[in-house]
């Protein structure tokens, strides 16, 4: 069972599972446009499934530190200094829990949007961890490199999405001596299996985190927020690079999370980002763990 371990200040928070220790951060709350999200949807149908009507939706982003057998490894990094003051909170709030980003041994990317990749270099382009090796997926790593990426399964527009690509390609270019490739095969430190959910990108990757003898799964950005992509898989938003495929997969994992029972962390779900997956009619919805 997942046990909260003490009070921390706010944006922290540490638990324990399986006899080891779990430290959420986060790295800040950012509104999104509502029109990011459910392309092509009616809006009356988005605000009707949301219960609400609004242009923004806040997004949650959530970063794991698990400090174990002698490492410091992040999930992901956060925004980074672009999205202040809403984002980029990462560090502050690391520091505050006594981790300094010179301590940091491993960055581990679920993927390479901004909002995970952003946090890694500072306004100066310099390491934010300097002693940390970064792991990315060696596809998601060759898509965003690529001359020619491939855009076509997005409902995004393409000056948007080439502009996200070069801000991305400077990133990792940036980050060229610390990267380390995986792949679905290869198991990280004894304690992550990488899960391949593509569609949001080429190179998207959940985790199976394994936590003495329990686990849980951590879902990356299978689902953006907690309401409309469960009980509308299919709707999708404009980060999907595969739209289709996108939805395929978010469908077929929530399936098989809410058949399991597993516990589940999301980067974009309510902090601290805890909870289970549970059949709700043709859809599901999400379960916070208290």
């Amino acid at each position: 069972m997942l046990q909260s371990t003490s009070l921390m200040p706010a944006h922290i928070s540490s638990f324990k599972l399986g006899g080891k220790n779990i430290l959420v951060v986060s790295d800040g709350e950012v509104l999104y446009d509502i029109n990011c999200f459910a392309p092509g949807i009616p809006k009356n149908d988005l605000n009707a499934v949301r219960e609400q009507k609004t242009d923004t939706i806040p997004l949650t982003h959530n970063i794991l530190v698990l400090a174990w057998n002698e490492r410091v490894v992040l999930i992901d990094a956060g925004n980074g200094h672009t999205s202040g003051p809403q984002g980029g909170h990462l560090v502050n709030n690391l520091t505050i829990a006594g981790i300094t980003p010179e301590i940091v041994t491993d960055v581990v990317l679920t993927h390479a949007h901004p909002d995970h990749l952003g946090g890694l270099i500072n306004i100066h382009n310099q390491l934010v961890f300097p002693a940390a090796t970064v792991h990315i997926a060696k596809a998601e790593y060759d898509f965003w490199m690529s001359d020619t990426p491939d855009f076509t399964g997005s409902k995004n527009n393409l000056e948007a999405l080439r502009s996200v690509q070069q801000n991305i390609k400077r990133l990792l270019q940036a980050l060229e001596g610390s990267l380390q490739f995986f792949t679905e095969s290869d198991y990280l430190f004894d304690f992550l299996q990488p899960i391949a959910a593509e569609g949001h990108t080429p190179g998207h990757f959940m985790f199976s985190v394994k936590c003495g003898d329990q686990q849980f799964i951590h879902i990356a950005d299978l689902c953006h927020e907690a309401i409309m992509l469960f009980e509308k898989p299919e709707w999708g938003t404009v980060f999907d690079i595969d739209f289709e495929l996108a939805a395929r997969v978010r469908r077929r994992v929530l399936n098989e999370l809410a058949a399991s029972g597993k516990l589940v962390f999301g980067y974009h779900m309510p902090w601290p980002g805890f909870g289970r997956v549970v059949k709700k009619g043709n859809g599901f919805c999400w379960e916070i763990c208290e």
